[in-house]
């Protein structure tokens, strides 16, 4: 058990979850389950090595105020940093965000900047970023860690969780699926582990639409994965394969593993998952990959797993039918109740 003298020092190490076996084909295919941080994401991680490497730089000083954009798990992350460390926090988001991330930002006391209306599906990344910096610039007492350029992000997944990995699959780990958002993640992980085991393979996931890796531009509605644009800190040199996933196989993936394994997990995760299942034939019976899971689904139970929302953005394929049977359904309805509907 973790001992903590706060928050923060409970970051890291966290659990790796085996799929059920009946639709691996024989693979082992593990989840890093990096929702079990404190803040409910891998971005956790580098939100505390960000300011605290800015501090030791003489970069972020008491009484300056934080701003950084996000599309939400790095803000909460800071939000949640800040919190404990006595700074002032501003995450610079689009409307997009769904309400759980914007509610946990401001639980920890944090405020918002919502950019402009966009259209759905639009990256707004670059918008996000340049804005910041004209902030930072107009008003010096301010701070941004900068993710998407902040080579602390690779180092502290290098340090951390590609340490963690090695650990617990030593030279047995056969691959590693990561989806590319900032990248800090994919090139951390792939450099630590490549220098232990060169023969690990490294898969890079985006969404189509995004261009990290190349491709044709498009929008896309997996949230914090894919970019318009390819980050300074990606390093691709330790990648292998590169890979993109359309949002309807991601979404159907993060439902069936709510509804088959009782892991809910959110769309970036769920991208790699995705990815991963379908590239088994890569491997043989007994090899072991392990994907990345970057956050929960309980972010994201206003979109991915509502299905109003699946409606609207032209996902109803994905919409279940009630299993339940007519006579019940009747029953439920007698005594004044409804079912499925509030």
């Amino acid at each position: 058990m973790k001992l903590g003298k706060n928050i923060l020092q409970t970051i890291g190490n966290t659990p790796v979850v085996m799929l059920d076996g009946k639709y691996t084909k024989g693979v082992n295919v593990f989840l890093k389950m990096e929702n079990i941080n404190p803040g409910g994401s891998i971005k956790d991680r580098i939100a505390v090595a960000m300011l605290e490497r800015a501090e030791a730089q003489g970069e972020l000083r008491p009484g300056m105020v934080v701003i950084e954009p996000s599309s939400g798990n790095t803000a909460i992350g800071l939000a949640m940093a800040c919190a404990v460390k006595g700074y002032r926090f501003i995450a610079v988001l689009d409307r997009m965000v769904p309400i759980a991330k914007r509610d946990k930002i401001r639980a920890f006391g944090a405020e918002i900047i919502f950019l402009p209306e966009f259209e759905a599906g639009v990256d707004t990344v670059k918008y996000r970023i340049d804005l910041t910096k004209e902030i930072i610039k107009a008003y010096p007492n301010a701070f941004s860690p900068m993710q998407f350029e902040n080579q602390v992000n690779p180092d502290e997944h290098y340090h951390s969780t590609g340490r963690e990995l090695y650990e617990t699959f030593g030279d047995n780990l056969t691959a590693c699926f990561s989806t590319a958002g900032s990248c800090g993640t994919l090139t951390g992980i792939s450099r630590y582990l490549k220098e232990k085991n060169p023969q690990v393979r490294i898969y890079g996931v985006e969404p189509v639409g995004s261009i990290i890796f190349g491709g044709e531009p498009g929008k896309y509605l997996v949230q914090g994965a894919g970019l318009a644009f390819t980050p300074t800190i990606l390093d691709c040199s330790n990648i292998d394969f590169t890979l993109k996933v359309a949002d309807i196989d991601a979404f159907r993936m993060a439902r069936k593993l709510a509804r088959n394994e009782g892991i809910l997990i959110g769309g970036t995760g769920a991208c790699a998952v995705s990815a991963a299942l379908d590239r088994l034939d890569d491997f043989k019976p007994g090899d072991n990959i392990v994907v990345i899971i970057p956050d929960s689904g309980e972010r994201y139970i206003d979109t991915i797993y509502n299905n109003t929302w699946l409606f609207e953005n032209n996902f109803s394929e994905l919409i279940e039918e009630s299993t339940t049977e007519s006579g019940l359904e009747e029953i439920i309805i007698s005594m004044g109740c409804t079912l499925n509907e509030f």
